[in-house]
């Protein structure tokens, strides 16, 4: 298995932002160093929790700080931004990294940033999201002149004089491009069934169920059937979980239940709830809503103890699910940081080594 992160990031309101940032650069280039694959960089624009604001910046200021580790927008929020921005800073971020980036699309879901942006309702920006990858996909396979005409966007390019390469765009150093992957939340999501029907990397968020999980996969994969698409490798799905390990399992406890691991839990439990979706928390759909409890989300959605024990409990996920091919750790705020620090090292070195 491999191991890699999904950064939201995740830090208290009340934390200074460029502490948090600062925080949130030596985590990945701790990463790298630990021989995480990849990172996965958030996006939002009206969430304290969650303060990254533009994630091809962030991406751009750890690319010379790390060799190895891939980087990939976690996601590009695309209802918020015209396709052809997203495309050429995504290839700009292609050509400095030498293909080391990873494309991650996604609609959104936080409605503070629809009505900063004065977006539409969430199905028509499902249609957005849609529109607008296939014209990014264009973008980096076609050259000019072309005119795409879509629902929500009109994008040309006719004119130019080739002899001095004017009207040309830029495209990836990957080719045909960067990978593409999509978060899912629900078990029956039309992300996950859009990505196995084009083949996309399905990034499984850290806040369902081990049930919830295994219907990401069927979806997933009904979609490819749908498609034609061969049947899916499992090494293709990435699956996201909190993960706090510390000397022992009482120590561990401790800290995760008093700490910011806490308050991302409650911040998280309110923001699905504003959502309609505390159904995706639940590992029992009999469950009422008022059991879903932080005290309930840090004992069944996260994984806390030492070593033997979040091994025994990813091992436990592992075989509910039927498996996957990278575990991303989610990246929380160090309130402790070398208890975190010492959870990546026990976590690369000793824990993911002896999963299947």
């Amino acid at each position: 298995m491999k191991l890699g992160t999904f950064m939201m990031p995740l830090h208290p309101p009340e934390k200074d932002y460029t502490l948090g940032f600062e925080e949130d650069i030596e985590f990945v280039v701790r990463a790298d160093e630990l021989g995480f694959t990849e990172a996965w960089i958030g996006q939002h624009h009206t969430l304290a929790w969650e303060p990254i604001p533009s994630n091809d910046v962030f991406i751009a200021n750890v690319l010379p700080r790390t060799k190895n580790i891939r980087l990939g927008s976690g996601v590009s929020i695309l209802p918020q931004h015209h396709p052809v921005n997203v495309a050429v800073r995504l290839a700009y971020l292609d050509h400095l990294s030498r293909g080391r980036i990873n494309a991650g699309f996604g609609q959104g879901g936080v409605p503070t940033d629809w009505e900063l942006f004065d977006l539409p309702d969430p199905g028509t920006q499902g249609l957005m999201t849609v529109e607008s990858i296939d014209m990014i996909l264009k973008l980096w396979q076609t050259d000019p002149p072309f005119n795409f005409k879509g629902d929500f966007y009109h994008i040309k390019l006719e004119g130019g004089n080739p002899e001095y390469g004017i009207g040309e765009i830029l495209q990836p150093y990957q080719k045909p491009h960067p990978p593409v992957g999509m978060s899912i939340i629900r078990g029956r999501s039309r992300a996950a069934n859009m990505a196995g029907e084009r083949g996309y990397i399905p990034i499984s968020t850290n806040v369902v169920s081990g049930s919830t999980l295994s219907e990401h996969w069927q979806t997933y994969c009904n979609g490819a059937a749908n498609a034609g698409r061969p049947e899916p490798d499992r090494e293709i799905w990435r699956v996201a979980r909190s993960i706090f390990i510390d000397e022992t399992t009482e120590a561990a406890w401790e800290r995760a239940s008093t700490g910011a691991l806490a308050g991302s839990m409650a911040y998280l439990r309110w923001l699905i709830g504003s959502a309609d979706m505390v159904e995706v928390l639940k590992d029992d759909p009999e469950m009422s809503d008022e059991d879903v409890t932080v005290e309930y989300m840090l004992k069944k959605l996260c994984i806390i103890g030492d070593k033997d024990e979040c091994l025994r409990r990813l091992h436990e996920l592992y075989e509910e699910t039927g498996g996957w091919g990278t575990l991303l750790m989610i990246a929380h705020d160090w309130d402790d940081k070398e208890r975190w620090l010492a959870c990546m090292e026990t976590l690369a070195n000793e824990v993911v080594p002896a999963l299947p």
